[in-house]
Protein backbone atom coordinates (compact mmCIF):
# COMPACT_ATOMS: atom_id res chain seq x y z
CA UNK A 1 0.00 0.00 0.00
CA UNK A 2 2.79 2.40 1.07
CA UNK A 3 4.47 1.48 -2.13
CA UNK A 4 1.31 2.21 -4.21
CA UNK A 5 0.63 5.72 -2.75
CA UNK A 6 4.51 6.77 -3.19
CA UNK A 7 3.68 6.37 -7.14
CA UNK A 8 0.16 7.86 -6.99
CA UNK A 9 2.11 11.03 -5.43
CA UNK A 10 5.18 11.09 -7.37
CA UNK A 11 2.75 11.29 -10.61
CA UNK A 12 1.21 14.40 -9.46
CA UNK A 13 4.60 15.70 -8.45
CA UNK A 14 5.96 15.12 -12.02
CA UNK A 15 2.57 16.52 -13.61
CA UNK A 16 4.64 19.91 -14.36
CA UNK A 17 6.93 17.81 -16.35
CA UNK A 18 5.29 16.33 -18.64
CA UNK A 19 2.47 18.52 -19.59
CA UNK A 20 0.14 15.88 -17.96
CA UNK A 21 -3.89 17.47 -16.81
CA UNK A 22 -5.14 15.96 -13.81
CA UNK A 23 -7.81 14.74 -15.66
CA UNK A 24 -5.46 12.62 -17.40
CA UNK A 25 -3.34 11.49 -13.80
CA UNK A 26 -5.22 7.95 -12.91
CA UNK A 27 -5.37 6.88 -16.60
CA UNK A 28 -1.72 7.89 -16.21
CA UNK A 29 -0.69 5.93 -12.88
CA UNK A 30 -2.70 2.85 -13.89
CA UNK A 31 -0.72 2.29 -17.53
CA UNK A 32 2.27 3.47 -15.55
CA UNK A 33 1.64 -0.05 -13.18
CA UNK A 34 0.86 -2.41 -15.81
CA UNK A 35 4.36 -1.40 -17.84
CA UNK A 36 6.36 -4.80 -17.33
CA UNK A 37 9.62 -4.53 -15.73
CA UNK A 38 12.74 -6.07 -17.97
CA UNK A 39 15.93 -5.22 -18.69
CA UNK A 40 16.16 -2.58 -21.15
CA UNK A 41 19.36 -3.74 -23.04
CA UNK A 42 22.06 -6.42 -23.20
CA UNK A 43 25.49 -5.59 -21.47
CA UNK A 44 27.50 -5.60 -24.54
CA UNK A 45 24.92 -3.28 -26.15
CA UNK A 46 26.34 0.25 -26.42
CA UNK A 47 23.51 1.64 -23.92
CA UNK A 48 20.67 3.49 -25.66
CA UNK A 49 20.08 7.53 -25.11
CA UNK A 50 18.28 7.91 -21.29
CA UNK A 51 16.59 10.72 -23.14
CA UNK A 52 14.82 8.32 -25.30
CA UNK A 53 14.81 5.19 -23.25
CA UNK A 54 11.41 5.43 -21.30
CA UNK A 55 8.22 6.22 -21.76
CA UNK A 56 6.38 9.08 -19.18
CA UNK A 57 4.48 5.83 -17.77
CA UNK A 58 7.95 3.64 -17.48
CA UNK A 59 9.68 7.14 -15.92
CA UNK A 60 7.07 7.61 -13.13
CA UNK A 61 7.91 3.58 -12.13
CA UNK A 62 11.58 4.22 -12.06
CA UNK A 63 11.02 6.96 -9.72
CA UNK A 64 8.76 5.21 -7.53
CA UNK A 65 11.40 2.66 -7.15
CA UNK A 66 13.50 5.32 -6.10
CA UNK A 67 11.29 6.72 -3.41
CA UNK A 68 10.57 3.64 -2.16
CA UNK A 69 14.24 2.79 -1.89
CA UNK A 70 15.15 6.00 0.34
CA UNK A 71 12.21 5.18 2.76
CA UNK A 72 13.76 4.78 6.25
CA UNK A 73 16.85 5.87 5.54
CA UNK A 74 18.47 9.07 7.30
CA UNK A 75 22.22 8.58 5.85
CA UNK A 76 22.67 8.48 2.18
CA UNK A 77 25.64 8.64 0.36
CA UNK A 78 26.05 9.65 -3.15
CA UNK A 79 28.42 8.49 -5.70
CA UNK A 80 28.58 10.29 -8.36
CA UNK A 81 30.07 9.49 -12.42
CA UNK A 82 30.34 11.13 -15.76
CA UNK A 83 26.83 10.78 -16.81
CA UNK A 84 25.39 13.09 -14.41
CA UNK A 85 26.95 15.80 -16.31
CA UNK A 86 25.62 14.55 -19.82
CA UNK A 87 22.87 16.86 -19.61
CA UNK A 88 25.26 20.02 -18.92
CA UNK A 89 26.87 18.87 -22.31
CA UNK A 90 30.05 17.49 -21.41
CA UNK A 91 30.18 13.90 -22.61
CA UNK A 92 30.30 10.72 -20.60
CA UNK A 93 33.10 8.26 -21.10
CA UNK A 94 31.06 4.58 -21.68
CA UNK A 95 27.38 6.17 -21.98
CA UNK A 96 25.23 6.00 -25.44
CA UNK A 97 27.38 9.45 -26.73
CA UNK A 98 30.17 8.60 -24.51
CA UNK A 99 33.81 9.49 -25.98
CA UNK A 100 35.22 6.14 -25.80
CA UNK A 101 32.67 4.94 -28.85
CA UNK A 102 34.42 7.56 -30.70
CA UNK A 103 38.07 6.32 -30.00
CA UNK A 104 38.77 8.88 -26.78
CA UNK A 105 42.22 7.76 -25.26
CA UNK A 106 42.52 9.49 -22.39
CA UNK A 107 45.83 10.56 -21.12
CA UNK A 108 47.82 8.48 -18.34
CA UNK A 109 49.43 9.51 -15.89
CA UNK A 110 53.04 7.92 -16.60
CA UNK A 111 52.76 9.57 -20.13
CA UNK A 112 52.28 12.76 -18.81
CA UNK A 113 55.25 12.73 -16.29
CA UNK A 114 57.70 10.72 -18.31
CA UNK A 115 57.26 12.71 -21.97
CA UNK A 116 56.97 16.24 -22.75
CA UNK A 117 55.77 15.65 -25.89
CA UNK A 118 52.77 14.08 -24.03
CA UNK A 119 52.62 17.31 -22.11
CA UNK A 120 52.25 19.20 -25.39
CA UNK A 121 49.51 17.04 -26.58
CA UNK A 122 47.85 17.28 -23.09
CA UNK A 123 48.24 21.19 -23.31
CA UNK A 124 46.91 21.48 -26.94
CA UNK A 125 44.25 19.61 -26.96
CA UNK A 126 43.31 21.16 -23.17
CA UNK A 127 43.38 24.69 -25.22
CA UNK A 128 40.69 23.17 -27.42
CA UNK A 129 38.27 21.92 -24.99
CA UNK A 130 38.96 23.49 -21.47
CA UNK A 131 36.98 27.00 -22.13
CA UNK A 132 33.84 25.35 -23.53
CA UNK A 133 34.48 22.43 -20.70
CA UNK A 134 34.89 24.90 -17.84
CA UNK A 135 31.95 26.65 -19.37
CA UNK A 136 29.55 24.46 -18.60
CA UNK A 137 26.39 25.00 -16.24
CA UNK A 138 25.33 22.65 -13.58
CA UNK A 139 21.72 20.39 -14.84
CA UNK A 140 19.04 20.09 -12.89
CA UNK A 141 20.47 16.52 -11.75
CA UNK A 142 23.11 18.41 -9.84
CA UNK A 143 20.53 21.52 -8.44
CA UNK A 144 18.49 18.30 -7.16
CA UNK A 145 21.43 16.77 -5.21
CA UNK A 146 22.14 20.33 -3.78
CA UNK A 147 18.20 20.44 -3.06
CA UNK A 148 18.74 17.28 -1.35
CA UNK A 149 21.37 17.90 0.70
CA UNK A 150 19.99 21.13 1.93
CA UNK A 151 16.91 19.19 3.11
CA UNK A 152 18.85 16.10 4.73
CA UNK A 153 17.75 13.63 2.52
CA UNK A 154 21.51 12.54 1.77
CA UNK A 155 24.75 13.00 3.83
CA UNK A 156 26.32 11.29 6.43
CA UNK A 157 28.36 12.68 9.52
CA UNK A 158 31.40 10.90 10.87
CA UNK A 159 34.37 11.59 13.18
CA UNK A 160 37.12 14.10 11.74
CA UNK A 161 40.41 12.22 12.13
CA UNK A 162 44.35 13.66 10.67
CA UNK A 163 44.00 10.50 8.83
CA UNK A 164 41.67 12.66 6.28
CA UNK A 165 43.92 15.23 5.40
CA UNK A 166 47.10 15.59 3.29
CA UNK A 167 50.47 16.93 5.33
CA UNK A 168 49.76 20.40 6.02
CA UNK A 169 46.14 20.14 4.63
CA UNK A 170 44.15 20.46 8.28
CA UNK A 171 45.67 24.19 9.04
CA UNK A 172 44.31 25.52 5.88
CA UNK A 173 41.01 24.24 5.80
CA UNK A 174 37.93 25.37 7.94
CA UNK A 175 36.40 21.71 9.88
CA UNK A 176 34.54 21.60 13.15
CA UNK A 177 38.05 19.12 14.42
CA UNK A 178 35.11 16.97 15.60
CA UNK A 179 32.75 15.54 12.62
CA UNK A 180 33.41 15.66 9.23
CA UNK A 181 29.99 15.98 6.82
CA UNK A 182 30.09 14.60 3.60
CA UNK A 183 27.36 14.27 0.78
CA UNK A 184 28.66 13.22 -2.22
CA UNK A 185 31.59 11.23 -3.33
CA UNK A 186 31.92 12.53 -6.76
CA UNK A 187 34.33 10.98 -9.94
CA UNK A 188 33.87 14.34 -11.65
CA UNK A 189 36.61 16.95 -12.04
CA UNK A 190 34.17 19.64 -13.62
CA UNK A 191 33.34 20.89 -10.31
CA UNK A 192 29.80 21.33 -10.95
CA UNK A 193 28.13 20.36 -8.25
CA UNK A 194 29.72 23.18 -5.70
CA UNK A 195 28.52 25.57 -8.62
CA UNK A 196 24.91 24.34 -7.80
CA UNK A 197 25.70 24.90 -4.72
CA UNK A 198 25.90 21.48 -2.81
CA UNK A 199 28.60 22.30 0.14
CA UNK A 200 29.98 18.99 1.68
CA UNK A 201 31.98 17.22 -1.66
CA UNK A 202 34.65 15.03 -1.80
CA UNK A 203 36.08 14.88 -5.28
CA UNK A 204 37.36 11.62 -5.85
CA UNK A 205 39.69 12.21 -8.48
CA UNK A 206 40.18 16.15 -8.09
CA UNK A 207 39.62 19.48 -10.08
CA UNK A 208 40.47 20.40 -13.46
CA UNK A 209 41.04 24.10 -12.64
CA UNK A 210 43.71 24.36 -10.78
CA UNK A 211 47.66 23.23 -11.47
CA UNK A 212 50.10 21.66 -9.22
CA UNK A 213 54.13 22.07 -10.19
CA UNK A 214 55.78 18.20 -9.91
CA UNK A 215 59.21 19.72 -8.93
CA UNK A 216 58.21 22.23 -6.29
CA UNK A 217 54.91 21.64 -5.57
CA UNK A 218 53.81 25.39 -6.17
CA UNK A 219 50.04 25.69 -6.94
CA UNK A 220 48.73 28.06 -10.09
CA UNK A 221 45.38 28.65 -11.15
CA UNK A 222 44.74 26.93 -14.81
CA UNK A 223 43.05 30.21 -15.90
CA UNK A 224 46.30 32.05 -15.46
CA UNK A 225 48.05 29.16 -16.93
CA UNK A 226 45.65 29.36 -19.93
CA UNK A 227 46.38 32.98 -20.62
CA UNK A 228 49.81 31.88 -21.03
CA UNK A 229 49.60 29.47 -23.03
CA UNK A 230 47.45 31.57 -25.65
CA UNK A 231 49.77 34.31 -25.66
CA UNK A 232 52.48 32.28 -26.65
CA UNK A 233 50.60 29.86 -28.83
CA UNK A 234 47.96 32.51 -31.05
CA UNK A 235 48.35 31.22 -34.05
CA UNK A 236 48.73 27.51 -33.12
CA UNK A 237 44.86 27.82 -31.17
CA UNK A 238 43.91 29.81 -33.46
CA UNK A 239 44.16 27.40 -36.17
CA UNK A 240 42.99 24.60 -33.78
CA UNK A 241 39.71 26.18 -32.86
CA UNK A 242 38.74 26.65 -36.75
CA UNK A 243 38.57 23.02 -37.10
CA UNK A 244 36.99 22.07 -34.11
CA UNK A 245 33.66 20.41 -34.27
CA UNK A 246 31.23 20.21 -31.16
CA UNK A 247 31.26 16.53 -30.69
CA UNK A 248 35.09 16.34 -30.50
CA UNK A 249 34.50 17.68 -26.44
CA UNK A 250 36.11 15.02 -24.44
CA UNK A 251 35.39 14.19 -20.87
CA UNK A 252 38.67 15.12 -19.49
CA UNK A 253 38.23 18.86 -19.92
CA UNK A 254 40.19 18.39 -23.37
CA UNK A 255 38.90 18.65 -27.19
CA UNK A 256 39.93 16.19 -29.79
CA UNK A 257 42.12 18.06 -32.59
CA UNK A 258 44.53 16.89 -35.40
CA UNK A 259 46.90 19.65 -35.24
CA UNK A 260 50.42 19.43 -34.84
CA UNK A 261 51.58 19.85 -31.09
CA UNK A 262 55.40 19.62 -31.23
CA UNK A 263 55.17 23.04 -32.12
CA UNK A 264 53.24 24.34 -29.34
CA UNK A 265 54.85 26.33 -26.19
CA UNK A 266 54.45 25.22 -22.65
CA UNK A 267 55.30 27.25 -20.17
CA UNK A 268 57.05 26.38 -17.05
CA UNK A 269 56.02 26.82 -12.65
CA UNK A 270 56.00 30.46 -12.40
CA UNK A 271 57.48 29.64 -8.85
CA UNK A 272 60.24 28.01 -9.58
CA UNK A 273 61.30 28.64 -13.60
CA UNK A 274 62.05 25.12 -14.06
CA UNK A 275 59.13 22.42 -13.68
CA UNK A 276 56.11 21.36 -15.19
CA UNK A 277 52.74 21.84 -14.09
CA UNK A 278 49.89 19.37 -13.75
CA UNK A 279 46.10 19.20 -13.32
CA UNK A 280 45.28 18.65 -9.94
CA UNK A 281 43.81 15.57 -10.83
CA UNK A 282 44.10 11.99 -10.83
CA UNK A 283 44.92 10.58 -14.24
CA UNK A 284 44.32 7.13 -15.43
CA UNK A 285 46.88 5.22 -14.19
CA UNK A 286 47.81 7.36 -11.12
CA UNK A 287 46.34 6.26 -7.59
CA UNK A 288 43.99 8.41 -5.64
CA UNK A 289 45.66 10.15 -2.35
CA UNK A 290 45.48 7.69 0.63
CA UNK A 291 43.86 10.45 3.02
CA UNK A 292 41.02 10.78 0.60
CA UNK A 293 40.48 7.17 0.14
CA UNK A 294 40.35 7.53 3.92
CA UNK A 295 37.87 9.73 4.60
CA UNK A 296 35.59 7.98 1.46
CA UNK A 297 35.97 5.21 3.37
CA UNK A 298 34.59 6.57 6.74
CA UNK A 299 31.77 8.06 4.87
CA UNK A 300 30.50 4.87 3.37
CA UNK A 301 31.13 3.69 6.43
CA UNK A 302 28.51 5.63 8.18
CA UNK A 303 26.16 5.55 5.45
CA UNK A 304 22.71 3.43 5.91
CA UNK A 305 22.29 3.64 1.97
CA UNK A 306 24.39 4.26 -1.29
CA UNK A 307 23.37 5.83 -4.21
CA UNK A 308 25.79 5.85 -7.40
CA UNK A 309 24.67 8.31 -10.09
CA UNK A 310 25.56 8.31 -13.53
CA UNK A 311 28.40 6.08 -13.10
CA UNK A 312 29.44 2.41 -14.56
CA UNK A 313 31.66 1.93 -11.37
CA UNK A 314 34.77 0.66 -14.30
CA UNK A 315 37.25 1.99 -12.09
CA UNK A 316 38.52 0.57 -9.10
CA UNK A 317 38.54 4.00 -7.62
CA UNK A 318 34.63 4.23 -7.42
CA UNK A 319 34.14 0.63 -6.99
CA UNK A 320 35.65 -0.21 -4.33
CA UNK A 321 32.96 1.87 -2.14
CA UNK A 322 30.42 -0.17 -3.89
CA UNK A 323 32.08 -3.31 -2.47
CA UNK A 324 32.93 -1.87 1.18
CA UNK A 325 29.00 -0.82 1.24
CA UNK A 326 28.01 -4.39 0.00
CA UNK A 327 30.47 -6.17 2.49
CA UNK A 328 28.52 -4.66 5.53
CA UNK A 329 25.07 -5.03 3.63
CA UNK A 330 24.62 -1.18 3.17
CA UNK A 331 21.70 -1.62 0.47
CA UNK A 332 23.20 0.29 -2.76
CA UNK A 333 21.09 1.40 -5.39
CA UNK A 334 22.20 2.39 -8.53
CA UNK A 335 20.61 5.40 -11.07
CA UNK A 336 22.77 4.72 -14.66
CA UNK A 337 21.45 3.50 -18.13
CA UNK A 338 23.85 0.55 -19.09
CA UNK A 339 25.16 -2.59 -16.83
CA UNK A 340 27.83 -1.87 -14.04
CA UNK A 341 30.69 -3.28 -12.77
CA UNK A 342 28.54 -4.01 -9.66
CA UNK A 343 25.62 -5.91 -11.43
CA UNK A 344 28.50 -8.11 -13.54
CA UNK A 345 29.99 -8.79 -10.46
CA UNK A 346 27.07 -10.30 -8.77
CA UNK A 347 26.63 -7.24 -6.59
CA UNK A 348 22.60 -7.02 -5.18
CA UNK A 349 21.69 -3.58 -5.93
CA UNK A 350 18.08 -1.79 -7.34
CA UNK A 351 18.67 -0.80 -10.52
CA UNK A 352 17.22 1.96 -11.83
CA UNK A 353 17.89 2.85 -15.78
CA UNK A 354 16.38 6.29 -16.26
CA UNK A 355 17.12 9.87 -17.32
CA UNK A 356 19.19 11.06 -14.46
CA UNK A 357 17.35 14.54 -14.44
CA UNK A 358 14.07 13.98 -14.47
CA UNK A 359 14.29 11.20 -12.38
CA UNK A 360 16.45 12.87 -9.30
CA UNK A 361 13.87 15.67 -9.82
CA UNK A 362 10.61 13.58 -9.90
CA UNK A 363 12.55 11.83 -6.69
CA UNK A 364 13.04 14.96 -5.07
CA UNK A 365 9.87 16.15 -5.85
CA UNK A 366 8.14 12.83 -4.60
CA UNK A 367 9.83 13.10 -1.25
CA UNK A 368 8.94 16.85 -0.49
CA UNK A 369 4.63 16.18 -1.34
CA UNK A 370 5.65 13.23 1.32
CA UNK A 371 6.71 15.46 4.11
CA UNK A 372 5.53 18.78 3.50
CA UNK A 373 7.71 20.63 5.87
CA UNK A 374 10.35 20.04 3.74
CA UNK A 375 10.84 22.88 0.80
CA UNK A 376 13.87 22.96 -1.55
CA UNK A 377 14.19 25.05 -4.92
CA UNK A 378 15.69 23.79 -7.72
Amino acid sequence: MRSELHFVIVVCAMVNLHGLSHVNIRRFAAAGRAVPRQRLHEAAERPPDPQTLLTPFQLESKISDLVDWFEGKKNVLVITGAGLSTESGIPDYRGSNGSYHRGHKPMIHDQFISSASQRQRYWGRGLVGWKDFDSRKPNKGHMALSSMEMLGLIGVDFEDKQDFYAKGERENVKASYDYQKVSILTQNVDSLHQRAGSKHVTELHGRTDELKCMSCGARQSRHDFHNALKNLNSEWIEAALSERKDEDMRADGDAHTNADYSQLIVPSCQACGTGFLKPDVVFFGDTVPKHRVERCRAAVSAADGLLCVGTSLAVHSAFRFVKQADSTGTPIAILNVGETRAEAEGIDVLKVEAPIGDTLVGCMTAMEVLDPNKQASY
